[in-house]
């Protein structure tokens, strides 16, 4: 009834009433009036004292060009504003003469200083707390009033506190993560699987309306006053790595942090993970290699991490399967656990290598990066692929398919995995349990021709 308005009753003869509606803010009459009292020669305390506004309203008209004013009553402005105990039209402040363009530019600048929520109120002729509504979407609000907020947003360049709407919400918008590999830059970004994972987290977490914030170093995660992860800039961790074991992981966990592991399956308790099937994989390779006549098959590769590990079981459980005899130890000359995995390193394995090829006729290799070194060490000792020996890789970046004319692989849908493990995060941190967050992705077998020739 009365299109919303609130009604009233005289306390005196009782009756009900409609006050006039009285519209928020000043009329640019009064602006006009400002500025034609400045050039008049009116101090800016007579001009407040006259209008009935305030210094601080003075100012935000002056700066902003509602009114129009001169250098000079920027100065004044200034002074009045940010002065104490003193009369804001009392005394005009000039530029010091050792002050350097920039220093003066700063303090005459409007964007070199950051508007408030109470600086839009005010320019908008509201309430805080109605500016707070109109930034979350909070209750009705009439079409001009919208207006004028968004108005004096645009003006004040105003963009709401970060850190206080993640105090008062709790979350912050923003994933962490944590990456293994990104030296293996320095052997060629196409050895590298760390670019699709970033894209998939990048493109899930933007779809989700979260930022990404990338840890740049192990060594810094740990300072003097505790975890980097646990300071509250972030509502959850993506750890990217499969080394074992990780107390950092460990510890982030115990102390309540949400946490989903990409390429890893073997993590605490309460820690959530998005992995390939590796030890299906392996038994996939093996059945191919079989299924080509190859029968006296190699393992050539390092067990330091977790993923090797559960690829090293699929192959010896694939072994078992077809009563193949194999060499459980080829490991002895690979890379030691926590030891950079690098080309250069891995020379120790040379003389074990030319042993296994003397007596095999294909050679399963944990990583296509290992797998392409395999290669060019048996070309250069006269053993040719596949002819000699079948060579197979792992993880399927884009250099396997130059190595041999193309190098037989496992897929890994990095890409995906990436994706998953962001949704995967944000259901752990709304409270989805454990359980729901460990996935287990099928892998592809890709068939080249280091295993079945041209």
């Amino acid at each position: 009834m009365n299109g919303g308005r609130q009604q009233y009753r005289c306390g005196a003869c009782r009756r009900r009433y409609v006050p006039e509606r009285k519209e928020r803010g000043y009329p640019d009459s009064l602006r006009f009036q400002a500025a034609a009292l400045r050039a008049e020669g009116k101090t800016l305390a007579q001009v407040a004292d006259t209008l009935g506004v305030t210094p601080r309203t003075l100012h935000n008209w002056f700066r902003t060009g509602e009114a129009q004013a001169s250098p000079a009553d920027v100065s004044e402005i200034d002074a009045c504003t940010h002065s104490s105990g003193r009369d804001p039209g009392s005394d005009r402040t000039e530029p010091a003469a050792s002050q350097s363009d920039d220093e003066i530019a700063s303090k005459t600048n409007p964007a070199s200083k950051r508007a408030t929520i109470h600086d839009v109120a005010e320019r908008a002729g509201v309430a805080a707390s109605t500016v707070s509504n109109y930034l979350n979407d909070k209750g009705r609000m009439n079409a001009s009033t919208s207006a004028r907020v968004q108005e004096a947003i645009d003006a004040l360049r105003f963009t709401p506190n970060a850190l206080t709407r993640a105090i008062r919400k709790g979350r912050t918008q923003i994933l962490g993560v944590v990456a293994f590999g990104l030296w293996d830059f320095d052997e060629g970004p196409n050895f590298s699987i760390i670019p699709p994972l970033l894209a998939g987290i990048n493109k899930s977490a933007e779809a989700a309306g979260n930022d990404v914030l990338l840890y740049t170093s192990w060594d810094s995660l740990e300072p003097r006053g505790g975890l980097r992860f646990l300071n509250g800039h972030i509502d959850g961790l993506l750890f990217i790595g499969s080394t074992l074991p990780e107390p950092i992981v460990e510890r982030a966990a115990a102390a309540g942090l949400p946490i989903i592991a990409a390429l890893t399956r073997h993590v605490p308790a309460n820690v959530g993970y998005v992995n390939i099937d590796n030890i299906a994989a392996m038994h996939a390779v093996v059945e191919h290699l079989v299924s080509l006549g190859r029968r006296r098959i190699g393992y050539f590769g390092p067990i330091h991490d977790s993923n090797h590990i559960d690829r090293y079981q699929g192959f010896g459980d694939a072994m078992e399967s077809f009563r193949l005899a194999w060499d459980s130890s080829p490991m002895e000359y690979a890379p030691h656990p926590g030891e950079v995995l690098g080309l250069n390193r891995f020379g120790r394995g040379i003389k074990r290598l030319m042993e296994m090829a003397e007596r095999l006729d294909a050679i399963v290799v944990p990583s296509d990066q290992i797998a392409a070194w395999t290669v060019e060490e048996l070309g250069k000792h006269g053993c040719r692929v596949p002819e000699d020996i079948a060579v197979t890789g792992f993880d399927d970046v884009p250099e396997a398919a130059h190595v041999a004319g193309g190098l037989t692989t496992v897929r890994q849908p990095f890409r995906r995995i990436g994706q998953i493990a962001v949704e995967r995060l944000l259901a752990k941190i709304e409270g989805a349990p454990t359980s729901d967050c460990r996935v287990t992705l099928p892998a592809e077998l890709i068939v080249r021709t280091s295993t079945v020739g041209r």
